[in-house]
């Protein structure tokens, strides 16, 4: 809080986060710039991921090494590559 005490109750925290972030950041004046000179790129279009290229990055994570985002162990993943290839 301001005078630096601790507070549990959650909409005190709330608040004080609200304020902070309140104070940080600009207003939205509702204006778009105008984005000139753009280049359109299509090549995600033209990327391929078969079952087959799939299952072969699955195959070769490292078993030891962690998860990520996902908390999926790579190990798991490994194991169910043969299953999980074409859904993926």
């Amino acid at each position: 809080m301001d005078d630096g005490t601790i507070t549990t109750d959650p909409s005190i925290k709330a608040e004080v986060f609200n304020k902070f972030f309140g104070s940080v950041f600009t207003v939205d004046d509702g204006l778009c710039s105008d984005v000139k000179n753009r280049v359109v790129d299509d090549g995600l279009n033209t990327v391929t991921f078969t079952p087959n290229i799939v299952r072969g990055v699955l195959l070769k994570l490292k078993p030891s090494t962690s998860s990520g985002y996902d908390c999926i162990p790579n190990v798991f993943l490994q194991k169910c590559a043969n299953t999980i290839a074409t859904p993926m």
